[in-house]
């Protein structure tokens, strides 16, 4: 770490999730860039998530638990605006879900990038998707598009970016705000806002390994067609 902090904060927001957190920490803790803290903090979760970080022996692994649920539907995002505003140290951000994992040169290469393109607030790279049980990669997943790129117009139309492949400095949420919880797809509506304001920076690497639950290509990509011809595509800011 640097004299004055961290050059990164890692948020993490999470629920009763002592041991499957365990995946995620060891891969933070794995990466071959070292400035870093990981700031955790649990949704009034009841299990013993602090002794977990603790176990691991590392100050950069610091945790909090809000004292109160956050109302169903926020998603982590009190929790995030908690990790983001009262405990980050760092002059950038960025996301891990408590059950997914940064690959080893992930830190170093958004960083790298970061800091070879001073003027960029915001960057994000691609991810695996891998199935929760088995581990196996999963194949055709709607959101992994052929074209990752960013344009402003693509982002409004729908959202292609995960919130683990983001990196960007803490002063873009100073400026535009924090999560809303108010909104189910809250990161949607994050990155629209952002967008107003800034231009993202796309990095063409599998940098990141999501674990998710879903049924088979063929019927995701159904139902998905079917919700967009029975209500048309929704933009949280219209």
């Amino acid at each position: 770490m640097s004299d004055y902090g961290p050059r990164v904060s890692i948020v993490t927001s999470t629920y009763n999730r002592a041991e499957v957190i365990r995946a995620a920490i060891t891969s933070v803790l794995a990466q071959d860039f070292v400035d870093w803290e990981m700031c955790v903090v649990g949704d009034c979760t009841p299990d013993d998530t602090e002794g977990t970080l603790r176990s691991y022996g590392d100050s950069r692994l610091r945790f909090y638990n809000l004292p109160v649920k956050s109302p169903p539907g926020s998603h982590g995002a009190i929790a995030k605006n908690h990790a983001i505003f009262s405990m980050a140290k760092g002059d950038y951000i960025a996301y891990l879900d408590d059950d997914d994992i940064y690959r080893p040169n992930y830190l170093s290469t958004m960083m790298g990038y970061m800091q070879a393109n001073p003027a960029a607030a915001i960057a994000y790279c691609r991810c695996m998707y891998r199935d929760k049980k088995s581990g196996r990669r999963v194949w055709g997943n709607p959101f992994q598009r052929w074209l990752h790129g960013y344009s402003r117009e693509k982002l409004k139309r729908y959202n292609f970016i995960d919130t683990d492949c983001v990196v960007h400095k803490k002063s873009v949420l100073d400026e535009v705000g924090g999560w809303n919880p108010d909104f189910y797809f809250d990161d949607y509506e994050l990155w629209l806002r952002i967008s107003e304001k800034y231009d993202f920076h796309y990095l063409n690497r599998v940098l990141v390994e999501k674990y998710v639950s879903e049924p088979p290509f063929l019927i995701r990509a159904f139902n998905k067609g079917w919700k967009i011809l029975r209500h048309g595509r929704t933009n949280p800011l219209e």
